[in-house]
């Protein structure tokens, strides 16, 4: 592994989250204009990139990969949401801060960091298990994610709540690489350069949301201390010691293992501002894990890979 490769591309993130704090703190951003960039990203931005990074080739060998990654990845996702369920049920917590600690659980962030970290070290030949892993994130983010932060405030489960511009990119981008149908010039092109904002300014919304936040606050409390211990090592170690028994291509294996030991998703920050919950603890959230996983990533690599 090229340590400083991944140690640089971290840090990048970290001086956009640092420019989005320093903007809020001396008001060149304000909470308005935050909370309308976050709608711009949830209802705009991340949508383009759903469907954008849905665009892979269509052929029959990349059929089989296919079946083989969304088995995996939808494994994945049940076994998380049940581990999260149990999880919550015993941490002290208000209804919608256990909604946003099980997205936290869940959901890690495969796209924003997966994608240029994977691709330091397994290798490009990764990115293709790294985009199919995607497509259940993309699917599920918009819908149990938005069920797991909303439906509390809710006060039930009302159907209104997952119908957003992120589950219908999602469905979309799907039936489009399922009938194998490539978006033509100039539309792609507009739909990856709108994409392409959604990292830094995801990044700048989580900086300008710590901003309000007192200094001693920003490193959170011991219920995201061990939130980030579950995602970022308990995690990616119960899935290789499962997954290594029953997958044999190892570069699966890796890159799926990888992806599971990605920090929290930055989804986390915008989903929950957009649904008006705690905002403040999710910004916590991708903080902290984002930091730590500068010696967690490495570790795993030592053990694992």
């Amino acid at each position: 592994m090229d340590f400083f490769a991944v140690l640089a591309s971290i840090l990048s993130l970290f001086i956009i989250i640092g420019i989005g704090f320093f903007a809020r703190r001396h008001g060149l951003l304000d909470g308005d204009r935050v909370h309308k960039i976050s709608h711009i990203l949830v209802n705009i931005a991340l949508p383009a990139l759903t469907i954008s990074s849905m665009q892979v080739p269509h052929t029959s060998q990349a059929m089989t990969l296919v079946d083989n990654t969304l088995a995996v990845a939808f494994a994945y996702y049940t076994g998380a949401f049940l581990v999260s369920l149990v999880v919550c049920h015993f941490l002290p917590a208000t209804g919608t801060e256990k909604g946003v600690f099980q997205f936290m659980l869940v959901f890690p962030n495969v796209g924003f960091m997966g994608i240029p970290v994977a691709e330091v070290i397994l290798g490009p030949g990764s990115l293709f298990y790294v985009i199919l892993f995607n497509l259940p994130f993309n699917l599920l983010a918009f819908t149990l994610g938005v069920w797991l932060l909303a439906h509390e405030k809710a006060g039930r489960l009302d159907p209104r709540i997952l119908l957003t511009p992120g589950l219908a990119a999602s469905l979309l981008g799907l039936f489009l690489f399922l009938i194998g149908y490539h978006i033509p010039y100039p539309a792609d092109a507009a739909l990856d350069w709108i994409g392409k904002a959604t990292t830094p300014l995801a990044m700048l919304v989580i900086g300008a949301l710590l901003a309000t936040l007192p200094t001693a606050r920003l490193a959170g409390d011991w219920r995201v201390y061990l939130i980030s211990a579950l995602r970022l090592l308990v995690f990616p170690v119960m899935a290789f010691a499962i997954l290594s028994r029953f997958i044999s291509d190892r570069l699966l294996l890796l890159s799926v293992v990888l992806l599971i030991a990605m920090p929290v998703a930055a989804n986390t920050v915008l989903l929950s501002d957009e649904y008006d919950v705690d905002a403040t603890l999710a910004s916590q959230g991708v903080f902290l894990s984002t930091l730590l996983c500068l010696a967690t990533i490495p570790l795993l690599d030592f053990l694992l890979f």
